[in-house]
């Protein structure tokens, strides 16, 4: 097995070929430069140096070792470097799980703001609806989640990273088009598209809370997960739904949408993550990851 210091002196004292000179630029006198080259000749087995009067010369076995053995430290330098990284988290892969809402402008941003920061970090995504997230922790797959924020059983830490008003999609043409804003009293018994209490534990208990508290009584026509499918119904004509301001982002034809006007509660967008993780380069994205949003939000004020 190579001694890496023995190959450093050979590397040395090869460049220069003037062993008085190599000791110097090594730290070391040259009887301790002499030694370790001749130890590693004895560990190759071939004579590396030859001496003409008082200079010495790379033998044929000695030119052919000096570039593997220039390739050899400059190898090492780069796995001390790599492994120094790693330790600060520069480098490494983070598994990110992100909601549909989230993978509209949040998470596309935040990538191109980490490229330029942690640019050797591996980023995997895995979309998933929020109740997924909260069950891929447990799973251990995702590393970082930007959902709703949803009690669980595993202790999860939790960070506000952006929130939006709730509004009201309506079938074109409906009555309640004709109004600019709608109060919820004015939702009583109608036909309504409602998410999950399930898979949409997050956006249910909070219209049923919302709704109740004003006395609302909902016509439930349907249960649905998934904010796409909740427009397709409403615009069939199907019933109204309750859905997070961004989903006029997906420009479903003959959908309306209009304000609520008696309420000011906000659909919360998350970054979560398990407080006993121990990947450094987790830790470097989430705390880039929180500083980069802590920005946006003083920029917006």
């Amino acid at each position: 097995m190579l001694d890496l210091g023995q190959v450093r002196c050979f590397v040395v004292a090869a460049t220069e070929l003037n062993f008085r000179r190599a000791a110097t630029l090594l730290h070391m006198t040259q009887p301790p430069l002499s030694r370790q080259i001749h130890l590693l000749e004895d560990t190759l087995g071939v004579k590396l140096f030859e001496r003409v009067g008082r200079a010495v010369k790379l033998t044929t076995e000695g030119r052919v070792f000096l570039a593997d053995a220039t390739r050899l430290l400059n190898l090492a330098e780069q796995a001390e470097s790599t492994v120094r990284r790693a330790a600060k988290g520069k480098t490494g892969r983070v598994r990110i799980g992100f909601t549909g809402a989230a993978g509209y402008e949040l998470i596309p941003e935040l990538l191109v703001a980490a490229s330029d920061v942690l640019p050797e970090i591996d980023v995997v995504l895995l979309e998933l609806i929020s109740v997924a997230q909260v069950e891929a922790f447990s799973a251990n797959t995702i590393d970082l989640g930007f959902l709703r924020p949803l009690p669980s059983r595993q202790t999860l830490e939790f960070l506000l990273v952006d929130e939006e008003p709730l509004i009201v999609a309506l079938p074109k043409g409906h009555v309640l088009c004709q109004h600019e804003r709608i109060e919820l009293a004015q939702l009583d018994r109608q036909p309504f598209i409602m998410h999950s209490p399930t898979q949409g534990k997050y956006f249910h208990d909070r219209i049923m809370s919302m709704l109740t508290a004003q006395g609302v009584s909902l016509n439930v026509a349907q249960y649905i997960d998934q904010t796409p499918t909740i427009l397709s119904l409403v615009r069939a004509g199907l019933g109204v739904g309750i859905l997070p301001a961004s989903a006029q982002r997906f420009h479903y034809d003959n959908v309306e949408f209009r304000m609520i006007a008696d309420t000011t509660l906000q659909a919360e967008m998350s970054m979560a993550w398990r407080p006993d993780q121990d990947n450094p380069a987790v830790t470097a994205f989430r705390l880039m990851a929180a500083d980069y949003f802590a920005k946006k939000r003083a920029a917006r004020r």
